[in-house]
């Protein structure tokens, strides 16, 4: 009987374990997805910034040769430039790394070891018993 009761703290202090290493993962991703986002959005705004003032200032440039062309032109191009990025991103989510992958390699492992070693005394009764 005291085995089984060691065995099951075991099994508990290891899934605590796991169930903590799952926290700080988490944590790590939670942390770096927020830096991400917010890398982004400096980026994103300084990059406004420097179109709205290059834009007006080929606009400007060229509206007594060509008129409204120039508008229409930078148009088309900032709406490829979104599309590639749009498609980018959407490329990168889709083969982004599952959220808590290394927690459930763990936990299979763990599994995985809890098999074979309950496997281990029946292999070593079935030898004594033949």
């Amino acid at each position: 009987m005291q085995s089984w009761r060691r065995a099951g703290q075991s099994l508990l202090a290891l899934a605590l374990a796991r169930a903590e290493f799952a926290s700080v993962e988490l944590t790590l991703a939670a942390q770096a997805a927020l830096r991400w986002l917010l890398v982004a959005l400096a980026t994103c705004v300084i990059a406004m910034l420097a179109l709205f003032a290059l834009s007006a200032a080929v606009v400007v440039a060229l509206w007594d040769h060509f008129g409204w062309y120039p508008l229409g032109v930078l148009a088309l191009l900032y709406c490829g430039a979104t599309a590639l990025l749009v498609a980018w991103l959407l490329r990168s989510v889709a083969t982004a790394r599952p959220l808590l992958a290394d927690t459930f390699a763990e936990l299979a492992k763990d599994g995985a070891a809890i098999r074979s070693s309950a496997a281990l005394p029946q292999a070593s009764d079935d030898a004594s018993a033949g």
